[in-house]
C-alpha cells in the first residue's frame, strides 16, 4: 500500500475520515513531522525520498512544480490534486477508491486529479 504526505492545507476531515475506512494508511501530515513551511519543490522532494505520494488541494502549483521533476527526469513519488470544492464525502470515497486500487510503483512519476 502507498504512504501517503498530507501538504499543510490538506482538508483535515479528508484525513480523518480515510483514516477510519483504511485504518492500516501510512500517512503523516508535514505539520506532524515539523516540514509545514517547505516550498512546494522542497516538499516534492522530500516525498520522493521518502517514497511517499502527497495528496493536496493545490492545482496551481503543485502540478506544475511535479512535472518539472519529471522533465528533468528526477524521482517523483507522486502526487494527487483533490478539488477543494468536492464533497468531503467524495473525496474520501473516491481516495479509498484509488488508493486501494493502486500498487504502490504505480504512483511514480504521476499527477492525478479527483474528482475522477
Amino acid at each position: 500500500m502507498i504512504k501517503i504526505l498530507f501538504d499543510q492545507n490538506f482538508n483535515g476531515r479528508i484525513l480523518r475520515g480515510l483514516k477510519v475506512r483504511i485504518p492500516e494508511l501510512d500517512c503523516v501530515s508535514t505539520y506532524e513531522i515539523g516540514i509545514g513551511s517547505y516550498t512546494d519543490p522542497k516538499l516534492l522532494t522530500w516525498a520522493a525520498n521518502e517514497n511517499r505520494v502527497i495528496l493536496t488541494h493545490d492545482a496551481k502549483t503543485f502540478p506544475i512544480f511535479a512535472y518539472e521533476i519529471m522533465a528533468n527526469q528526477e524521482k517523483m513519488s507522486g502526487v494527487i490534486v483533490v478539488s477543494d470544492q468536492m464533497p468531503i464525502g467524495q473525496a474520501i470515497d473516491e481516495l479509498e477508491l484509488i488508493i486501494l486500487g493502486r500498487f504502490e510503483n504505480e504512483w511514480e512519476n504521476n499527477v492525478t486529479r479527483i474528482p475522477l
